[in-house]
C-alpha cells in the first residue's frame, strides 16, 4: 500500500534513499542557475523569531564576493504580531520599535551563530527587512562594508545608508566580460534641471557580449546596471567602438574599487495597464467615464472569448507577457494542440489565468490599454528631439519580428501618481538617428524642464514611464502645471557611524506612511466633485513626494490628522466594520459592474496517445522515480506558502491571497515563481544531463529519438490510468512532464505534420508555427517498440502506437480524428 511500482525487501535502505534523494532534490535549486542562491531567512515580531525555509533569490555582488560565508548571511524582516507589515497605526508600536532597535543594537542569535546588522537594500527598506551576518575570524560586517566601497564622504544618514545598499542589489554579473574602456561624460543639465540623470551609453560590442552571456535575443537597447559606485542605465549607442562604456556625473554614487559590470534589468516591452491612480488623474483631467468603461468591457470580453477562441486566447496571453515565461509557454502549448484534448494542465492554466485577470480589473481597476506600453526611460543624446517630443520604437507582442514606430500625441506618466501634473501629453515622432533604440522611450535633452522630472520627479536611472497613444485617453485638459517640488534639506552629521543607520532605519519603519497617503489620496479624490484637483488632494501629493525621497533625505512627510479618511468607497473592499459609501464616480462604476468567480480545478484527465512514442517503456522506471521526487519538491512549495492548488504556484496567479510575513502581492508571487522556477530548472536539468554531448556541451541531434521516448515516458507515468498517484498522502498533480514541455510540443507538431502529409495536406506553418524541432521524422515518432525494450516489471496493456512504418491505417485514422 505504498504506491509503489514495485517491491520493497529492505525498508531501512529505502527509506535511507528516499531520504537522500529528498535531501538533494530540496538542495538542488542551489546550482541550478549561477545567478541565484539559497537565502536564509527569519522574520522578528515584538514577542517571537520565525525561522523560515531558505529561499531561492538573485544574488547580489556581496554575497557573490563572499560566496564562501553565504551560510552566514541572514535576511530578516520585522513585523508585527501575526506576522503583518508594521503600520503607523499599530496599537503595540512601542513595542515593536523597542524590539526592533533591540535587535539592531544586539543582534539574533540562531544555534551557535550570533548575526550582527550589516546594511539594507532600497527594496528591503521599503518592505521593513536588512541584511544581517555572523562574523568569523577572518570576515565581519565591519570588513563586509569596508570592502563594499568608501562612502566617508556622504554626510547625509540616508543617502549614506542608501549608497551602501547599492551593492545589495538583486543583479546579474558579467564577469567573464571586464570593462576595461570605461569614459566620464558631462551630464547635461538646464535651468537646475539635469536631462540625463541618471543615464549613460554603451556601445554595440559590449552590449552583443552582455547579450551573448545572459543569453538574451534580440541585443536589447538599454541596460540598468551596477558598476563599482556607479548606477542607473547605459543606453545603446552605435558611435561608440570596441566594448565601451560611458558614465556620467549623475551616476557616480560613491567610490568602490569594484569593476565587475553587474545588469539589474534590460529594456523590454511590457504591456500598459491602466490602474487607480492613473485613472484618477485622467477621469479628473477630463476623459469620459464610457472611455474607460469600454476599455473594461473590451478586456472583459477578450477574457470570456478565450474559452473558445484559440486565436483569442493566444492573443491575450501574448498581451500579458511576463518575465518567467509563463504565458509564452501557454501560447506554446495551444499551438501544439494540446487544448484539443482538454488536458487538464492546460485547462486549469487558462481558467486560472483568467479568473485572476478578472480580479485584478475588479480589486485593482487594472485595464489593458492595447494602444500603450510600459518602458523605461532613455535620453536622445542626438538632439534631434525637440522639447515636449519622444521617440518609441516597439516590438509588436503578436509578431515579435516587427517593430512599430509610434508617431502622434500621447500621455506619458509614471508610478505613483498623484498631481494632476503628473500625467504629460508629448508628441511622439520618428527620427531616423534614433532607429536603434527599440522597447524603451527616447526623451528629449532640449527644453526647460525634462519630461520625466515633470512626471513626480522622475529620472532617467531606471524608471519605467507609462506611454499611451490611444488617442480617447489624451485629456482635453493638457499639460497642467507640473508639481514644483522643492526637496527638504537632508539632516547631515559631521561623519555617519552604524548607530546612525540603525537608527534611521527604525525611524523610517516609524514614519512609514506611503499606504496612508496613497489610500487617502484615493478616497478624496472620488469624494470630492474636482476629484484630484482638490486641495487635499493636492496637500496629499506633495507629502507623498516627501515620502517617496524619504530614503534618500531622512526627512519624513508627517501625515496630518485631518487628511485621514473617514469613509471609503465601495470599490476599496473595506472589511466589515468600517464605513464605506457607494462611489458614484467612474471607478465605482467599473468595480460594480463586473462579476468573479472562483477558482474550480477541473480533475479530468484525459490521456492523450498522440504524446506516446514507440520505445518509451525503457524510461518508465526512471520517469515514476523523478515523478515521485518532483511531487514532493511541489507539495513543499505548496505548503510553505500556504497555496492549495500546483496550478498557483507554476502560474504565480493565486486565487486566493494571503500576507505572507505582510509583504505586498506583487513580492508573494516573486517569491513563489522564484522557488517553483528553481524546481523546474532542477528537474528540466536532471531530464537533459544524459544526453548533453561532453566535448560540446550541446545536445547532438543523434540523441533526439531518445529524448522524445524519455518525454514519453514523463507524460506516461504522470497521466495513463494505470499508473496512478506515486504517494497516497498527496494529491495528484500533472505539471510533472510538462517541465519539459518543448520536448512534448515536438513531438505533437510533428505528429501533425505527419497527419497533413498523410492525408495530402500541406503543413499550415504559420497557423502552427515550430520551434527548435529537429532531427528526421524517424527520430521523432520512432522506430516499432521490441519485446527486448519492453518494461518487465509493467503490468500495463500496452498502449496503441502510432508507427510510421506501420502498413496499415493507424496513421490514417489517427490524421481523422486529429483534424
Amino acid at each position: 500500500m505504498n504506491g509503489l511500482k514495485e517491491p520493497v525487501y529492505d525498508a531501512v535502505e529505502f527509506i535511507q534513499a528516499r531520504a537522500l534523494e529528498y535531501d538533494r532534490i530540496y538542495r538542488a535549486p542551489e546550482a541550478t542557475a549561477a545567478h541565484t542562491t539559497l537565502i536564509r531567512k527569519v522574520s522578528v515580531s515584538p514577542s517571537k523569531v520565525y525561522i523560515e525555509p531558505p529561499s531561492i533569490e538573485t544574488s547580489n555582488r556581496v554575497i557573490r564576493h563572499f560566496s564562501k560565508e553565504k551560510d552566514n548571511f541572514l535576511r530578516v524582516n520585522f513585523t508585527e504580531e501575526g506576522l503583518l507589515k508594521i503600520g503607523v497605526n499599530t496599537v503595540t508600536l512601542g513595542q515593536v520599535y523597542n524590539r526592533l532597535y533591540n535587535v539592531l543594537l544586539h543582534g539574533l542569535t540562531i544555534g551557535n551563530k550570533h548575526y550582527e546588522f550589516l546594511a539594507f537594500s532600497s527594496s528591503q527598506l521599503r518592505e521593513h527587512g536588512c541584511w544581517f551576518f555572523a562574523s568569523t575570524e577572518n570576515v565581519t560586517a565591519h570588513s563586509i562594508r569596508h570592502w563594499m566601497g568608501d562612502f566617508r564622504s556622504i554626510k547625509n544618514i540616508a543617502k549614506y545608508a542608501s549608497r551602501m545598499g547599492q551593492c545589495f542589489s538583486s543583479t546579474r554579473a558579467i564577469a567573464t566580460q571586464p570593462v576595461k574602456d570605461i569614459q566620464m561624460i558631462p551630464d547635461i543639465i538646464r535651468n537646475g534641471y539635469t536631462f540625463s540623470d541618471g543615464v549613460g551609453k554603451i556601445s554595440p560590442s559590449l552590449a552583443k557580449n552582455i547579450s551573448r552571456i545572459l543569453d538574451l535575443e534580440p541585443v536589447p537597447s538599454a541596460f540598468q546596471f551596477r558598476l563599482g559606485g556607479s548606477k542607473g542605465v547605459l543606453a545603446l549607442s552605435p558611435y561608440m567602438r570596441g566594448d565601451q562604456v560611458h558614465i556620467r556625473p549623475s551616476q557616480v554614487k560613491f567610490e568602490s574599487d569594484h569593476n565587475i559590470l553587474e545588469i539589474v534589468k534590460v529594456a523590454t516591452y511590457i504591456p500598459c495597464y491602466l490602474n487607480r491612480q492613473i485613472i484618477t488623474l485622467l477621469s479628473t483631467l477630463g476623459v469620459p467615464d464610457t472611455v474607460f468603461l469600454d476599455l473594461q468591457q473590451q478586456m472583459i470580453k477578450q477574457l470570456s472569448t478565450m474559452s473558445t477562441s484559440d486565436a483569442m486566447a493566444i492573443k491575450v496571453l501574448t498581451q500579458n507577457a511576463d518575465e518567467y515565461g509563463i504565458t509564452r509557454r501557454m501560447v506554446e502549448l495551444i499551438r501544439a494542440g494540446h487544448r484539443m484534448r482538454q488536458d487538464p494542465y492546460l485547462v486549469n492554466l487558462l481558467k486560472l489565468f483568467q479568473i485572476s485577470l478578472l480580479k485584478d480589473v475588479k480589486q485593482r481597476a487594472r485595464i489593458h490599454v492595447p494602444k500603450g506600453c510600459l518602458l523605461m526611460g532613455v535620453l536622445d543624446d542626438t538632439l534631434s528631439l525637440r522639447e515636449n517630443q519622444i521617440f518609441l520604437q516597439y516590438t509588436d507582442p503578436e509578431n515579435p519580428t516587427e517593430r512599430r514606430v509610434v508617431e502622434g500625441p500621447c500621455i506619458v506618466t509614471r508610478n505613483p501618481c498623484f498631481h494632476p501634473g503628473d500625467v504629460r501629453v508629448v508628441e511622439a515622432v520618428n527620427v531616423k538617428a534614433l532607429a536603434h533604440l527599440y522597447n524603451c522611450v527616447a526623451f528629449s535633452a532640449l527644453g526647460f524642464r525634462d519630461v520625466p522630472n515633470q512626471c513626480s520627479g522622475g529620472d532617467l536611472d531606471g524608471d519605467f514611464y507609462t506611454v499611451i497613444w490611444d488617442q480617447e485617453l489624451i485629456p482635453p485638459t493638457r499639460n497642467y502645471p507640473p508639481m514644483e517640488y522643492d526637496p527638504p534639506v537632508p539632516v547631515k552629521v559631521d561623519e555617519v557611524n552604524m548607530d546612525h543607520v540603525k537608527k534611521f532605519f527604525v525611524n523610517y519603519i516609524a514614519s512609514d506612511n506611503l499606504g496612508l497617503i496613497a489610500n487617502a489620496h484615493l478616497v478624496h479624490s472620488d469624494r470630492h466633485p474636482d476629484g484630484a484637483f482638490n486641495g487635499i488632494c493636492l496637500r496629499l501629493a506633495q507629502l507623498n513626494s516627501l515620502a517617496v525621497d524619504f530614503p534618500k533625505t531622512g526627512v519624513p512627510a508627517e501625515f496630518e490628522p485631518g487628511l485621514r479618511a473617514k469613509e471609503y468607497p465601495d470599490f476599496m473592499e473595506k472589511p466589515e466594520g468600517i464605513l464605506t459609501y457607494k462611489s458614484t464616480k467612474v471607478q465605482g462604476k467599473m468595480y460594480r459592474s463586473i462579476v468573479t468567480h472562483e477558482f474550480v480545478v477541473s480533475k479530468e484527465a484525459n490521456f492523450d496517445e498522440r504524446l506516446l512514442v514507440p520505445g518509451f517503456e525503457i524510461y518508465l522506471k526512471d520517469a515514476r522515480y523523478h515523478k515521485a521526487s518532483y511531487d514532493v519538491a511541489l507539495f513543499g512549495i505548496l505548503r510553505l506558502f500556504g497555496i492549495p492548488t500546483e496550478y498557483e504556484v507554476i502560474s504565480g496567479f493565486m486565487d486566493k491571497w494571503v500576507m505572507l510575513l505582510g509583504r505586498k502581492k506583487h513580492s508573494v508571487r516573486e517569491r513563489v515563481l522564484d522557488s517553483y522556477m528553481a524546481v523546474r530548472s532542477t528537474f528540466v536539468k536532471q531530464f537533459e544531463e544524459e544526453f548533453y554531448d561532453k566535448t560540446t556541451g550541446l545536445i547532438p541531434k543523434s540523441a533526439h529519438e531518445a529524448i522524445y521516448k524519455k518525454a514519453s515516458a514523463w507524460y506516461y507515468t504522470t497521466y495513463h490510468p494505470n499508473e496512478g498517484n506515486q504517494n497516497p498522502t498527496m494529491p495528484t498533480f500533472y505539471s510533472f512532464p510538462w517541465v519539459v514541455d518543448k520536448y512534448l510540443n515536438d513531438i505533437l507538431r510533428n505528429r501533425h505534420r505527419l497527419a497533413l502529409a498523410e492525408a495530402g495536406a500541406a503543413p499550415l506553418a504559420t497557423s502552427m508555427p515550430r520551434q527548435a524541432v529537429v532531427g528526421t521524422d524517424e527520430a521523432i515518432l520512432g522506430t516499432s517498440r521490441t519485446d527486448e525494450t519492453a518494461d518487465a516489471g509493467s503490468s500495463f496493456p500496452r498502449p496503441k502506437i502510432f508507427d510510421i512504418n506501420d502498413e496499415d491505417d493507424d496513421m490514417a485514422e489517427f490524421a481523422q480524428d486529429f483534424l
